[in-house]
């Protein structure tokens, strides 16, 4: 029998059928710069909804920020 999997061998230790380490470390890389634009985009979106106490209320401020949110999603292609 020449299958590790039912030779007791953890699933976990063998990557996915046609995927190698390069790629895994391809996926994770573009993961990561996803997972930033997506932190910016949400840091864009607070700060325009948030309230200054000492500034008048700006009523186009938040569609600035949702704008600026979703601009930086398309950068990444989100």
């Amino acid at each position: 029998m020449n299958d590790p999997i039912a030779a007791g061998t953890p699933a976990e230790a063998f990557p996915p059928p046609g995927r190698d380490l390069e790629s895994t470390v391809e996926r994770l890389e573009l993961l990561e710069a996803q997972v930033q634009a997506l932190g910016q985009a949400m840091r864009a979106l607070v700060q325009g909804l948030e309230d200054i106490p000492d500034r008048e209320p700006d009523p186009e401020r938040p569609g600035r920020a949702a704008r600026l949110a979703h601009e930086l999603m398309l950068a990444q292609g989100l």
